[in-house]
């Protein structure tokens, strides 16, 4: 399966967007961003819609800041994870760290009309990374998992307990059989 494009995955229900619709959407999200960032008084942000992300969006604090938004997802759930992550960017200018989704940020979003967790793409493709994941790790602080297909390279923190203030490791819990581990 490695290698195999996501779109064989039957995530994204909509045909991909021509390059004018992209510079379009791109244009759209950006002004409802920087009409937010002016009602909020949010630094500036530049807006991107990224075809490498599979699903969703991520922002990067900057300077200079970037929200990347998948170019994969319907125009609405393109919108609601602009907003998605302009509520995390809200946080973090009020509170100066990373709220990670705290009630705090829940209620931040809502303002912000955001009306779900995840983008539906998400949450098919979080089923499958979870069936084909191999290496599992918990939290010695929260005692929430965390699977991956790969190992970490060295030793991690977890994000839900960082994002707190109380930095936890996680350690593995368990990994493949080692005849499966060969097999490669």
């Amino acid at each position: 399966m490695k290698g195999e494009p996501l779109v064989q995955l039957d995530l994204f229900s909509d045909p991909p967007l021509t390059r004018e619709e992209l510079r379009s959407d791109q244009k759209s999200l950006q002004a409802l961003y920087d009409a937010l960032a002016e009602g909020y008084r949010l630094p500036p942000a530049r807006v991107e819609l990224s075809s490498r992300r599979a699903t969703g969006g991520v922002i990067q604090y900057g300077p200079p800041h970037v929200i990347r938004v998948s170019a994969h997802m319907s125009a609405a759930d393109r919108r609601q994870t602009l907003l998605h992550e302009t509520a995390h960017a809200i946080c973090h200018d009020r509170w100066g760290v990373d709220e990670g989704h705290s009630s705090r940020f829940w209620e931040i979003a809502r303002e912000l009309g955001v009306t779900r967790k995840s983008a539906p793409e998400t949450d098919r493709l979080a089923t499958i990374r979870a069936r084909n994941a191999r290496y599992t790790y918990r939290c010695l602080g929260c005692a929430e998992e965390w699977t991956r297909r790969s190992p970490f390279g060295r030793a991690r923190l977890c994000a839900s307990c960082e994002g707190k203030g109380r930095p936890s490791r996680l350690v593995l819990v368990r990994r493949p059989k080692r005849a499966a581990r060969l097999k490669r």
